[in-house]
């Protein structure tokens, strides 16, 4: 529900190049340290939801923050 969603902000705002997969992780998109902490940031704001530092590193996949994101209840902007 959340990939569409996540693959635009990535490529948009982040300006993450190529095919954005759920399967692939942020350090195979090549988002540094520094953007996966203001696209948590982002995501609270825009979401109204909490993400732990640990449930969004370099190794995290698009697909598990988007599972992440279901489960923590959040609703996609209008």
């Amino acid at each position: 529900m959340f990939v569409d969603y996540l693959s635009h902000v990535l490529g948009t705002v982040y300006k993450v190049s190529g095919d954005i997969q759920p399967t692939r992780s942020f350090k195979e998109l090549e988002v540094d340290s520094l953007s996966l902490a203001e696209l948590s940031a982002q995501l609270e704001d825009e979401l109204g939801i909490t993400i732990e530092e640990e449930n969004l590193s370099n190794d995290t996949t698009v697909g598990e923050l988007s599972e992440l994101l279901e489960a923590s209840g959040a609703v996609l902007p209008a």
